[in-house]
């Protein structure tokens, strides 16, 4: 049978086809994208999608899809008490975005696509800006001013203006700025160069008073999502209303922003008081980077600062921060230096990412660093290690030897000693141990990336194979080979009295069976319920356990975890356990040995054990100042080996010193050894305080105040409700 077709039909048919095909197809696309915006990997599909769709235009599918990998620019903060916040934008998506806007630059657009085309040609300057390339931002100035379009040679002269403010030519950027103040042309990123270059001339009001202006008049709702490459400036009048009175000074600090010895520009400066931690809300930064990586702040007050940076996330992918010996920066009148150091990563050439563990020993090999005195490796930890998933732990693993610092380009590790080694106590609901407490790390079938670091003498991170941004899914692991027991798969689904029963019965069988012993020493030890515990059970299968396998050790690693009350209740067995490994005692026994004579009350024996690790901690700088000993307590805060704190400036030092020089009243000094004492043996956060105004109230003597108030602040006892 024919079907007959009418000519109106088939025209119609094919003009809806073509429609949709030309029209409808893309406007659906677009339309899901803009559905899926805040579920930025989905979106990013669909406006790819679109742009590139043969009926689209290039300019506004190209900018929609420029826009959609990177829109607002937000920094990556980075202090020396911490960092993070921003997007996590990748070199590859930078690189799309580049190449995609500069496309966009060689075409002609259509009246209708002008708007696009400006966006594109801004968003191209606000990431030069962003990523730091100062060649790219000239370059793309100058295409802009040779431009026809009236409006983009406007935008390339405002950024210019902003690269002659950045390089602190502010008369020169004044000069741009003045030719377009009144104009058609001018615009919200006019209004926040001329408060910035005021507010960095000194003119603190003048500034304070256009950002105003500009918050409450009509160009702040044309103001794009960033300016100048950030989103710093749209910040400023919190930055006016709570902050800046509080630092304005005569301070200025100067530095440079490094990588490899190249310099690093437009990276933003930022301060923080130096109460501890890091803030995670956004910063309005003090300084910024001009093409030699060099900067100047903002006037600060004496006192003591937490300076950081902040820079795209897609610079860190290959990026190492070397520390510094001190968190935080002190001003007394005559400004300050900082400098920001960074490393390439190095490569770790053993073992590869997911590589099977075969036998009982592995090796780790790595490039070496130039000027590394020592290396650590540093398995990395985490709560449901066969899912990869939950809290995770770094540290210093110890090799075969049990050296825990490597001189050499290489280590081998044996992973019975590492799953006796990693016994840490990870979440918990109080009413339990977690199976990792007693199971320990390395089980067979889980994977655990492998992280190497390089220190200097100074016992300072020269770099790192990890960068500062980077997936532990992407990095050298190991796997060890086998599968877990039917004991430790009990231990696993917290099955702890079938793992006992388990166990105790393959004693009675076999009394020398290691893994048995191992698992019945911990799960006594720490006990797997909290009433439930038995030390003395503990003690003998431990005593037992090292007489076969030498490691004497085992029940000291498992009561570690022990609380300071805890350990003065089972001090007797706790004893026992240390005499039984005394020929083998190390630097983290030592630590454990100090908690140990602190829960008994011998305090001089606590302090010797402090000693004879390999780095100065508050207790014992406390201890010292408790003996007296004020000479040896600031000697301490000024070692290379003293972890970073607040309590390591000048302030303290001098206090501290000042004390030997002219001792405290008998008074004062017995209100502050007791508030020592009690320090010493551990201050509950939240009484810390009223533990502070309670004896900060009692003294007279302005050095202890000093150093009392120090303490205060160091211990971020000045948040506590």
């Amino acid at each position: 049978m024919k079907i007959k077709i009418k000519i109106k039909t088939l025209i119609l048919a094919l003009l809806l086809i073509s429609l949709t095909f030309v029209w409808g197809i893309p406007t659906a696309t677009l339309s899901i994208a803009y559905l899926l915006e805040n579920k930025s990997d989905k979106a990013t599909l669909f406006f790819e999608r679109y742009a590139s769709y043969p009926t689209v235009s290039k300019v506004k599918g190209g900018y929609l899809y420029a826009d959609s990998l990177m829109s607002d620019f937000p920094k990556y903060s980075i202090f020396l008490t911490g960092w993070g916040g921003g997007d996590n934008t990748s070199p590859e998506d930078v690189e799309k975005v580049k190449n995609t806007l500069a496309g966009i630059m060689k075409e002609a657009p259509k009246s209708s696509e002008t708007v696009y085309y400006i966006d594109s040609y801004r968003m191209l300057l606000d990431l030069a800006i962003d990523v730091g390339d100062a060649e790219m931002l000239k370059e793309w100035i100058s295409f802009g001013q040779n431009s026809s379009e009236e409006e983009i040679v406007y935008i390339a002269d405002i950024y210019n203006a902003f690269y002659l403010h950045v390089s602190r030519d502010r008369e020169g950027a004044k000069k741009i700025i003045a030719e377009y103040e009144g104009s058609e042309l001018a615009d919200a990123n006019l209004d926040i160069l001329s408060a910035e270059i005021e507010l960095f001339d000194g003119n603190y009001e003048d500034a304070k008073r256009l950002y105003n202006e500009f918050n409450g008049g009509s160009n702040y709702w044309l103001r794009t999502g960033s300016v100048f490459g950030s989103m710093g400036y749209l910040d400023r009048s919190f930055w006016f209303d709570y902050i800046m009175d509080d630092f304005r000074g005569d301070n200025v600090i100067t530095g440079t922003v490094t990588f490899e010895g190249r310099p690093m520009p437009f990276v933003e400066i930022y301060v923080q008081r130096a109460d501890g931690g890091m803030h995670s809300r956004g910063e309005s930064y003090i300084g910024i980077t001009d093409e030699n990586g060099e900067f100047e702040t903002l006037g600060l007050r004496d006192g003591l600062y937490s300076i950081g940076i902040g820079l795209d996330s897609s610079l860190l992918s290959d990026k190492v921060l070397q520390r510094s010996n001190h968190q935080y920066t002190e001003l007394a009148g005559n400004g300050g230096k900082v400098d920001f150091t960074f490393r390439k990563t190095f490569d770790v050439a053993s073992p590869e990412p997911g590589q099977t563990v075969n036998g009982e020993e592995f090796t780790v090999s790595w490039e070496e660093v130039e000027g590394a005195a020592y290396y650590t490796v540093e398995p990395v930890i985490t709560e449901e290690p066969y899912k990869k998933s939950g809290t995770s732990f770094r540290g210093p693993a110890s090799d075969k030897n049990g050296n825990g610092k490597f001189t050499t380009n290489y280590a081998v590790f044996n992973v019975e000693m590492l799953r006796n080694q990693f016994i840490i106590r990870l979440g918990g609901d109080g009413t339990s141990i977690e199976p990792l407490t007693v199971l320990g790390a390395f089980l067979p079938g889980a994977e655990y990336p492998i992280v190497v670091n390089a220190y200097d003498n100074d016992n300072k991170l020269i770099t790192s194979s990890i960068s500062m941004r980077s997936y532990y899914d992407s990095i050298p692991s190991v796997t060890v080979e086998g599968k877990l027991t039917k004991g430790e798969e009990m231990i696993l689904r917290r099955d702890y009295t079938g793992a006992i029963a388990h166990y105790e019965n393959i004693l009675n069988d076999n009394p020398d069976d290691v893994e048995a012993l191992r698992y019945l020493v911990r799960i006594y030890g720490t006990g797997w319920k909290l009433e439930e515990g038995n030390l003395e059970k503990a003690y003998e299968y431990g005593k037992r356990y090292g007489n076969i396998t030498g490691d004497n050790k085992m029940l000291i690693n498992t009561l570690n975890i022990m609380s300071r009350d805890e350990i003065k209740e089972n001090s007797e067995i706790i004893g026992l356990a240390f005499e039984q490994a005394k020929d083998d005692i190390d630097e983290n026994e030592y630590y454990f040995l100090s908690r140990y004579y602190i829960a008994l009350g011998n305090y001089e024996a606590a302090r010797e054990m402090l000693e004879k690790t390999g780095s100065v901690t508050d207790t014992l700088v406390y201890l010292n100042m408790y003996f007296g000993d004020y000479a040896k307590a600031a000697e301490n805060l000024q070692s290379k080996d003293y972890y970073l704190s607040r309590l390591a400036s000048d302030k303290i030092i001098n206090a501290v010193r000042a004390l030997g020089e002219n001792p405290p009243a008998a008074g004062d000094r017995q209100v502050f050894y007791d508030f020592l004492l009690k320090l010493i043996y551990g201050v509950h956060y939240e009484k810390g305080q009223s533990l502070y105004y309670e004896t900060v109230k009692q003294i007279e003597d302005d050095n202890i105040k000093t150093i009392l108030y120090e303490i205060y602040l160091d211990n971020h006892w000045s948040r506590s409700y």
